[in-house]
């Protein structure tokens, strides 16, 4: 057990970087952060023990007392988000300083607050949050928690934790390809080798890859020679030209209709491309190992996104156009509408 939960630190060691740096920089609740880091490094293990199939030895057992020392500092740090409740790195700590003590509903309350104050668009409350509702229930990942986690691998494809929780996301919805893709990609990591191990058993447990995902179409579409491309000439309908007063980013992608996760294949420009080919190919695959496929149904879809975020916001301009991949496609999109 003690092994595992140093695969839980490393794990989770960005995150308590991300979240403690503030308040160690702030020099007033530099205290705070050194327990609350250590809190977060420890209790991490928790979903990681509940979700693999290990023997563990001793089993798990309940949650060891708090010490009155710790719970002085989760009480501090309770005190100093009540005089300053818009201190969003302080509900980060406090959610995973909660977690740590197994006061889990406190946990998403924390979590859910951090949430709101970054509009939804901060990658550690949206996987704090998840896990929360998961150890909540017992270690089952709930249909809130499934979809917090394929947010997170949404925001950022490349984050082990997203990863490794979407992953079981994946798993858990019977994507077994989905799954092994992203654990695939979590091992090009090189995490440390007892992680490794973890994934690969994980990977063993999800049997082969499905016909379509063995296919040599598939294949090429990961990566080798030949694998199709879609050149797409955006464009932006007149009635729309007057909501673009200046640069903006586009984003410019593929997607499998009706699932949840990262698009296939995706490209980040600025509106300058607008009017110019814009080429998607295995190359703009945001996971290693997941692309489309020649005769594949996909959802092309070019947005602006002004606040220059991955995720929708209201105010975007967006554009689709079904497609079925093809060897060497082309495909005309224009963006006509305005997202609520």
């Amino acid at each position: 057990m003690t092994s595992f939960l140093i695969i839980a630190a490393v794990m989770t060691a960005v995150a308590v970087a991300l979240v403690a740096t503030p308040l160690l920089k702030g020099g007033r609740h530099r205290a705070i952060a050194v327990v609350v880091a250590v809190l977060m490094v420890g209790g991490a293990g928790g979903l990681y023990e509940t979700w693999s199939n290990w023997n563990w030895s001793p089993a798990h057992q309940a949650q060891a007392p708090v010490s009155p020392e710790v719970a002085a500092m989760v009480a501090k740090l309770e005190r100093h988000l009540r005089h300053d409740p818009g201190d969003l790195s302080g509900w980060l700590m406090l959610g995973r300083s909660y977690i740590a003590v197994g006061r889990l509903d406190d946990a998403i309350m924390a979590f859910d607050r951090a949430l709101t104050l970054s509009r939804g668009k901060n990658l550690d409350a949206t996987i704090g949050y998840g896990e929360a509702l998961s150890l909540q229930a017992g270690g089952v990942i709930t249909p809130q928690a499934a979809q917090l986690f394929e947010q997170a691998v949404t925001m950022a494809p490349t984050d082990p934790k997203a990863l490794l929780y979407g992953g079981f996301a994946a798993a858990v919805r019977g994507d077994s390809d989905l799954a092994r893709s992203r654990w695939e990609a979590l091992i090009a990591m090189h995490p440390p080798a007892p992680v490794v191990q973890l994934l690969q058993a994980k990977i063993a447990q999800l049997g082969p890859p499905s016909t379509a995902a063995a296919t040599p179409g598939m294949a090429a579409a990961t990566g080798a020679a030949g694998g199709p491309t879609v050149s797409i000439d955006v464009t932006l309908a007149p009635s729309l030209r007057a909501r673009l007063h200046g640069p903006a980013t586009l984003y410019v992608f593929a997607a499998q209709p009706g699932v949840r996760g990262p698009p296939l294949a995706v490209k980040r420009l600025t509106t300058a491309a607008i009017g110019k080919p814009i080429e998607l190919s295995s190359a703009d695959s945001m996971v290693p190992g997941r692309s489309f496929a020649v005769g594949q149904r996909v959802v092309l879809t070019a947005r602006v996104s002004f606040d220059g975020q991955p995720t929708a916001a209201a105010g975007d301009l967006v554009g689709e156009s079904a497609y079925q991949v093809e060897p060497k496609g082309k495909v005309s999109l224009v963006i006509d509408r305005v997202e609520p």
